[in-house]
């Protein structure tokens, strides 16, 4: 779900891919920058995906 250009729930495989080229695209933020706090908030939403939707066996 996209709210205002940031990600607040990925809910569907489309999600997850955004989320993870967005990361990509920011993964070398500047600290303490508004992209930073966004790159820790996608980590967080695709690790939860992630739990939730990939086997690991």
């Amino acid at each position: 779900m996209l709210i205002s250009n940031m990600l607040l729930q990925i809910e569907t495989e489309d999600d997850y891919r955004d989320a993870l080229k967005r990361f990509l695209e920011i993964c070398a933020a500047p600290k303490d920058s508004e992209e930073e706090r966004e790159l820790y908030l996608l980590m967080d939403l695709m690790e939860k995906y992630e739990r939730n939707n990939c086997s690991f066996t």
